[in-house]
Formats: structure tokens, sequence, C-alpha cells
């Protein structure tokens, strides 16, 4: 019986550990998210960094019910004085800014080395907001439009 008992709360023991260490992990992988990066790309490493774009051209799905996913997001960056290239983003992000194609996110390059950029995340709009911004600049074409028309 006391066999059982020690058994049991070494097993608990070890569980919690497991449970915690797994938590710091993700709380550290979801802080790193939250500042942007391109495989933990530090904007302060970059030879010559410039505010660019990253225009979206394909992203894996998130999870249904996910707060943060791992995703893979292809893309091509842009900047003043850097040709537009080819890249990829690979990391954790909240699934409330998964980008879709046709996306332009805001991005820090590197114009030494365009393969280095940090997403900034904290300026990318989330996708209701930016579903109602696409909706209300459509509306206002339609209208113009209109009024064009009956004018």
């Amino acid at each position: 019986m006391g066999s059982f008992v020690a058994t049991s709360m070494i097993t608990t023991l070890l569980t919690t550990l497991l449970v915690g260490g797994l938590l710091v992990f993700l709380i550290y992988r979801i802080s790193k998210a939250k500042t942007g990066g391109s495989s933990g790309t530090n904007v302060s490493a970059m030879a010559d960094p410039v505010a660019g774009t990253f225009l979206v051209t394909a992203a894996s799905m998130p999870s249904r019910n996910a707060l943060y996913h791992m995703t893979r997001i292809t893309g091509v960056v842009s900047a003043e004085g850097v040709e537009p290239t080819a890249v990829q983003y690979g990391g954790l992000i909240r699934t409330s800014l998964w980008p879709s194609p046709g996306k332009q996110l805001p991005v820090i390059v590197d114009r030494a080395d365009p393969k280095k950029f940090a997403i900034q995340w904290d300026q990318v709009g989330t996708a209701e907001s930016s579903a109602l911004g696409q909706a209300e600049a459509l509306a206002a074409a339609m209208r113009a439009k209109r009024n064009e028309d009956g004018a």
C-alpha cells in the first residue's frame, strides 16, 4: 500500500513538473510571437532595418477553437530600397490575427538581407475588424458608383 502511494505521489509530481515546463515554454513562445519575427528574427540584430510590407500568398489553417496556433505563412516582403523577395514565416500567432492570402502585414525588413524580417503583430488588425473595414470600403465604393450613375 505504501509503495502505491509513493508511486502515485511521484507520478503526480512528474506530471505537475511536465505541465509547468510546457506552460513556461508556451508563454515564452507566445511572448516571442507577439513581438513578431521570422523564425526569431530580432530587429535590433538587423544590419539596415526599414519598414515594409509582407503580402501574404498562403497561410496554413489554424485549429478551430485555438487561441494561438503554429503557422507557416508564405508571401513577398518589400520595402523602400528592397527588391520584392519571396519569404516564409513560421511561428506561433494569435488566431484572431490570422492572415489570409492577399492581406498585407506590416514588417520591419533588413535591407541587407530581406529574408530577415519581423512582422509587427501589434499593428495587425483582427480578422473581424479587417473584414468590417473591407465591407465598409466596398459599401462606400458602391454608394459612390450609384451616385455617379444617378447624377
